[in-house]
């Protein structure tokens, strides 16, 4: 599939650039759709001119978090702006669609509720109670239910929070004038993934060989902390079990999330990871 047309939804955002960047580098010819550009999700047929002629869509472009929105237009612009992507796929005749979900379905984040076990992988129940998480279990099954009816294959990436090169040496700064920071008010387990391994993640999504849905959360493959991973998990996590505790003797950095879907899958491995010393 080198040498496609794709459709990057969001190529203006914090995710978008360095996918379309990306992209480009590898040969394909990128066609954007951002709110930034007074393009609207919400208009469908916009969407359809815009896939026209695309081998393959990118769909980043969304409400990016609670904040970003009242809950009607949350669900509005990340679930009725996703079908109507997937209905512009289908028109287009695209091979694939790669859907920029989040690790926020699982229902674990900024303190929502604790996880069942660590390290959560993507046989963790979908716990989502807030608009933004539940707008993206929601885009979860709308691809699942658009492969099964038209056979096109979707991927659904799930990133943890995304950090910028940048936010290391601030989050450091952070920690080191507040340390209580680092877990307060809320504890995210100390998860975070690279936008350039999520980027990484999209052009493998794109292009190796797979039929059907897939979901695939990605993250650093350690944590980003001042102490151990299970040291901090007891601390902050107390009760939540941990399976195959003897992988943190090996690396006790080692991240409280399994990327082994995005591996086995997709071929992903993050490269970027906290810079300790």
């Amino acid at each position: 599939m080198g040498g496609m047309r794709i459709l990057v939804t969001g190529h203006r955002g914090l995710v978008g650039g360095p996918v379309a960047g990306l992209l480009r580098e590898q040969g394909h010819q990128v066609a954007g759709f951002d709110l930034a550009d007074g393009e609207d999700l919400l208009d469908p047929e916009a969407v359809r001119r815009a896939a026209a002629g695309c081998a393959a869509i990118v769909h980043l472009a969304a409400l990016p978090h609670d904040s970003a929105g009242s809950p009607e237009r949350i669900m509005a612009v990340n679930v009725l702006g996703t079908w109507h992507v997937l209905l512009a796929a289908e028109a287009a005749g695209a091979q694939r669609v790669v859907y920029m979900s989040s690790a926020q379905v699982f229902g674990l984040a900024e303190g929502e509720r604790r996880p069942d076990y660590f390290p959560v992988d993507d046989a963790h129940p979908r716990r989502a109670m807030r608009p933004y998480g539940l707008s993206k279990c929601l885009a979860e099954d709308l691809c699942q239910g658009f492969t099964a009816r038209t056979g096109t294959a979707t991927v659904a990436l799930r990133p943890v929070m995304v950090w910028r090169p940048e936010d290391y040496r601030r989050a450091e700064e952070r920690w080191r004038a507040d340390p209580s920071s680092e877990w307060e008010p809320y504890w995210e387990f100390g998860a975070f993934v690279d936008v350039r391994d999520v980027a990484a993640a999209v052009g493998l999504a794109l292009t190796v060989p797979l039929e059907g849905h897939h979901r695939a959360v990605l993250c650093a493959a350690g944590i980003a902390a001042t102490a151990p991973s299970l040291e901090l998990a007891s601390r902050l996590a107390p009760g939540v079990p941990v399976t195959d505790p003897g992988r943190y003797r090996a690396d006790p950095w080692r991240a409280l999330v399994d990327c082994s879907a995005a591996e086995s899958t997709l071929g992903w491995r993050a490269a970027h990871r906290w810079p300790r010393g």
